[in-house]
C-alpha cells in the first residue's frame, strides 16, 4: 500500500510540473499574440491535453487527500453503523461509474489510436493523447476507491480512510 501512495505522491508532482507548463503555454501564446501578432502554433489545443491530463490524474490525487466535496449534512448524523453503511454504499457506486470509465474511456481510445485521429491544428497532435487521461485517471481512482474499500472493511472501527 505504502509504494501505491509513493506512485500517486509522484503522479501529483507531474500534476503540478503539467500546472506549470500550461501556464507557460498560456503565456507563450498569449505574449505572442499580444506583442508579436503571431499565437504560439497549436497553443490552444496542447493547451487542451495537457489540461485533460491535469484534471484527471488529479481526481485520484483528491481522494487521497480526502479534498472532494461531500454533501455530508445528513451523513454525519446518522449513527456510527448506519454511516459506514451509506460509505460503503457510496463507494461502491463509485467503483461502478469509474469502472464505466474505464471501460468507455479505453474504447474511445481505442478507437481513435486504430483510426489514427488527429486534432484539427496548425500542427500534427494525435487526438488520442487527451482521450487516454480518461481511462487513466479513472483507473487510479478506482484503484484507490479499492483501496479505501478494503482499508474500511479491515479497520475495526470502519471510519478511517487511507
Amino acid at each position: 500500500m505504502r509504494k501505491f501512495l509513493d506512485f500517486h505522491r509522484r503522479v501529483a508532482t507531474t500534476l503540478g510540473l503539467l500546472v506549470i507548463v500550461l501556464t507557460f503555454l498560456i503565456v507563450v501564446d498569449v505574449g505572442g499574440r499580444f506583442f508579436f501578432n503571431k499565437p504560439l502554433k497549436g497553443g490552444v489545443e496542447i493547451s487542451r491535453v495537457v489540461l485533460s491530463w491535469i484534471l484527471f490524474l488529479s481526481l485520484a490525487y483528491g481522494l487521497i487527500q480526502n479534498v472532494h466535496v461531500r454533501v455530508s449534512l445528513l451523513v454525519n448524523r446518522l449513527p456510527s453503523r448506519l454511516h459506514f453503511v451509506v460509505d460503503v454504499f457510496t463507494t461502491m457506486l463509485s467503483l461502478l461509474f469509474f469502472a464505466f470509465g474505464v471501460y468507455a474511456g479505453w474504447d474511445q481510445f481505442k478507437l481513435s489510436f486504430m483510426i489514427g485521429e488527429k486534432m484539427a491544428a496548425p500542427i500534427w497532435i494525435p487526438f488520442w493523447l487527451p482521450k487516454l487521461a480518461l481511462p487513466v485517471g479513472c483507473f487510479l481512482i478506482l484503484t484507490v476507491l479499492g483501496l479505501d474499500l478494503l482499508s474500511r472493511f479491515f479497520n475495526s472501527r470502519g471510519k478511517e480512510k487511507l
